[in-house]
Formats: structure tokens, sequence, C-alpha cells
């Protein structure tokens, strides 16, 4: 599979650190949400697409076969705790490791359904992170760790 994200010139290496860091931020964000007292899938899909994600650079046999079994092992995982991971895992499984054939504007096409996977995973954690917020708010003693702490 070759040219999974775009070749290396000024623009894309911009690109490319910015999805880093965006997936980053995202994992961050999941592990907060799990330290406060959500759901460990989060963690494990913000993990898995920034895994996913390194391993789509530079592909090969090896890499393909161990993207395939952190796949699988992630969808086992997910299929039990939410559904909707589970198809954002497999969305982009499919986009960067089946969907390979020579067509024009791959890479654009690509990035773009990067970009959309990362966008609502975020806005899917923000809704969890809400959900959190309101179980938390009936225990609302007014200190100030509760104020300005972990919620």
């Amino acid at each position: 599979m070759k040219h999974t994200l775009p070749a290396s010139s000024g623009s894309s290496k911009f690109i490319i650190f910015s999805v880093f860091v965006w997936l980053i931020l995202l994992w961050a964000q999941a592990t907060y949400i799990v330290i406060i007292g959500g759901n460990g899938y989060l963690f494990w899909t913000a993990f898995g697409l920034l895994a996913l994600t390194v391993l789509s650079l530079r592909p090969n046999i090896l890499k393909n076969r161990t993207a395939f079994i952190l796949t699988a092992a992630l969808l086992i995982y997910l299929i039990f705790n939410s559904l909707f991971c589970t198809y954002l895992i497999l969305a982009f499984y499919c986009i960067f490791y089946l969907y390979s054939g020579n067509y024009k504007h791959k890479r654009l096409i690509k990035l773009i359904s990067l970009f959309l996977i990362m966008i609502i995973f975020a806005l899917y954690q923000t809704q969890s992170l809400h959900e959190l917020k309101n179980h938390y708010s009936h225990y609302e003693t007014g200190e100030t760790w509760q104020q300005y702490g972990a919620l």
C-alpha cells in the first residue's frame, strides 16, 4: 500500500504533525475521562487510532499484519463496550488498509476521512465528559476542589 498519507513536502509534514498532535490530545482527554471515572473504552479507542495512524505512515507486510491484529483485538474489546467506537475503528481500518487501490485524489480522501473520524471522536468524548459532569453534579458540596479540580 503506497502513499497512505501525503508525500513529505513542507505542508504535508505540518498536516501530519497536526494530526499526531490532535490524536495525542484525544488520547490525553480519554485518559483524563478514565481517571475521573469514565469508561475505559474511550482510552483504548484513542490509543488504537493513534497506533493505527503510526502504522499507516510507512506500511509494509509486518505493519499491516500488526495493524490487523491490533484492529481485531480492539474490535473484540469494543463490541462488548461501545458499538459507536467499534464503528470508528472499523471505518479507520477500512479507509487506511483495505481501500488502497489506485484512484485519483487518494491521499486527499484519506486525510479528509481521518479528520472526520477525529472530529466525530472528539465530539463523542466531549459528550461523555458532559455526562460525567452531570453525574457528579449531584454530589456537589461547594468545595473548591470540585469547582477547580477534576470536574
